[in-house]
């Protein structure tokens, strides 16, 4: 299964409407999209759900398990991410979209895969190019240490 298409198409298309829920789903569909790294060796992703305020109040091992279900159900990282995109608003996506960076660059390395997300987040996200750009040469250079 690549990026953007699905194996199986969804028989109920859904959205997710909690933001919390809808961040943690775009962490899963990043993390689901890393070619190099299993789930469970990604800490990025897990310091993210489990200290961020955006989560706060939720259980991370629930929210994660919630993400994984609506992976399923909607068969693709992009669709997850279509999925959660509506609940998530416009203040909270830049930092998300830096999370989102760092879950998928965990391993130091762009693969492929890794810059289709990376181009599909920038656009969902609305990210200026630049501003995107930076972000990914921070981090490449953070996670390589």
């Amino acid at each position: 299964m690549d990026f953007f298409h699905s194996t199986t198409t969804p028989t109920n298309p859904f959205h997710i409407v909690d933001e919390a829920e809808a961040c943690a789903a775009v962490l899963i569909a990043c993390l689901r999209a890393n070619e190099l790294d299993s789930d469970e060796d990604n800490a990025a992703f897990y310091t993210t759900i489990k200290s961020r305020n955006i989560f706060l109040g939720y259980d991370p091992e629930k929210l994660v398990a919630t993400a994984a279900q609506q992976f399923e159900q909607a068969g693709s990282p992009s669709a997850l991410i279509d999925a959660a995109i509506g609940a998530i608003r416009e203040q909270t996506r830049l930092p998300l979209f830096y999370h989102c960076l760092d879950v998928i660059l965990a391993d130091g390395v762009v693969t492929p895969r890794e810059n289709e997300v990376f181009h599909y987040l920038k656009r969902k996200f609305r990210v200026e190019e630049e501003q995107a750009w930076k972000a990914l040469e921070v981090l490449l250079a953070k996670n390589k240490l």
